[in-house]
């Protein structure tokens, strides 16, 4: 009992082990965008994009609380600040963005206009690229809303049970997924929005139903556990050509209505067991809860970050005789140009790092600016005793 205290918790009663599978999930969904971030985390047995968002979906899931059906709109009301708000308000800045670096001859992104700023982010949420990640907030958000109602309507019927949520949602997921083969992956608007929920509805179920109903018998042996993970994995892989598919535009789903979620299981499967490894190892390391804590900053930020490194090399080519066959024409004009030198994928690990780091320093400083603006406010703002002092003064005056 003692040691799994130490895996799950700290003293202020902080998740350590999910607080590390977050980070691993975060560095996951960067490198995926980056050649792999030039290193192998067992990719060649679970795809990155077999289960990297279904993961953070279930991470979502795992800390829903039940009594957040108590009140469901003021839970609503803090979904719409920490997730929907902020995806706004950034989405803004990288229009104001685009519109500067267009004056230097870039060509990245979207027209700016009242439509891409205002409707973009909920129906695509890729138009300006350089936040393309936002685009997983929205469906993310709606999948919230739903749930919390879904459930409180359930209280209502007197049928509130984990399995029926479970069996629903797992209904949904794959009517959505069926949809979309039949589509043929042409989606698009309020539609693409409604697939995206749709397919996102099981993974965050899983994360709330391993929560409540399994993870109290996950103690199965680590040979054991690996040993049938893995089995099944090399099944899947046998049977199957590609396990990837892209959540983003509802597409790539070649193998059926259930495998996207059969390997979203056995991807979140292998790294919730590592993660659960390793945290009596790193323990409340830092690093860990800096990445872990800043994960939404990282997930809108990151591409900006890779081309912080374009950059770097932009300069170095123009300094030196190093890099001379950077392509400036394709930096200004494709997100996706990723400069490797001499094709060496191991210089990407450059581009995860920086789409990491850049984005804490983004939210490092935006919490600097919000916090001096608060205090500057507050300085401004008369106390009470300042009022009734400066009313008696009125009074001596008169």
């Amino acid at each position: 009992m003692q040691e799994k205290s130490l895996v799950k918790t700290t003293k202020k009663d902080i998740n350590l082990q999910f607080k590390l599978l977050s980070a691993i999930g975060i560095f996951i969904i960067v490198s995926g965008h980056c050649y792999k971030g030039g290193l192998s985390l067992g990719y060649e047995w679970f795809p990155i994009y077999s289960f990297q968002l279904a993961l953070f979906a279930f991470i979502s899931g795992y800390f829903y609380k039940s009594r957040y059906e108590e009140n469901a709109g003021s839970y609503i009301f803090k979904r719409v600040k920490r997730l929907v708000l902020p995806a706004y308000i950034w989405n803004i800045v990288y229009g104001v963005f685009i519109i500067i670096m267009s004056k230097f001859g870039y060509t990245i992104g979207a027209p700016v206009n009242l439509y891409n700023l205002f409707v973009m982010p909920f129906v695509d949420g890729e138009a300006f690229l350089y936040n393309l990640g936002s685009w997983f907030v929205y469906p993310l958000f709606v999948v919230c809303v739903f749930n919390v109602l879904f459930r409180k309507l359930l209280k209502v019927a007197k049928i509130y049970s984990e399995y029926i949520i479970l069996a629903v949602y797992l209904a949904i997921g794959i009517f959505a997924i069926k949809s979309s083969i039949n589509q043929a992956g042409n989606i698009y608007g309020v539609k693409l929005l409604l697939y995206r929920t749709m397919f996102f509805l099981p993974c965050f179920e899983f994360g709330h139903f391993y929560k409540i109903k399994l993870e109290k018998i996950d103690n199965l042996g680590s040979v054991a556990y690996f040993s049938i993970l893995f089995a099944v994995q090399l099944i899947l892989i046998a049977c199957f050509d590609e396990l990837n598919y892209t959540p983003s535009k509802c597409s790539g789903f070649v193998n059926g209505c259930t495998i996207p979620y059969v390997t979203a299981i056995t991807g979140i499967a292998f790294w919730l067991r590592v993660s659960k490894l390793l945290t009596p190892v790193v323990g409340n390391w830092k690093f860990v809860r800096m990445v872990a804590d800043n994960t939404y900053s990282i997930m809108i930020h990151h591409l900006l970050g890779f081309m912080c490194v374009k950059w770097m090399f932009y300069i170095l080519s123009v300094i030196t005789p190093a890099f001379s066959d950077f392509n400036v024409n394709l930096m200004k004009s494709s997100i996706w140009y990723y400069y490797i030198p001499d094709g060496k994928t191991q210089y990407a690990l450059l581009y995860a790092l920086a789409g990491i780091f850049v984005s804490i320093l983004i939210k490092k400083i935006c919490d600097i600016v919000v916090k001096k603006a608060k205090n500057l406010l507050q300085e401004k703002k008369p106390t009470h005793d300042n009022e009734v002092e400066n009313k008696e003064k009125q009074v001596v005056m008169k």
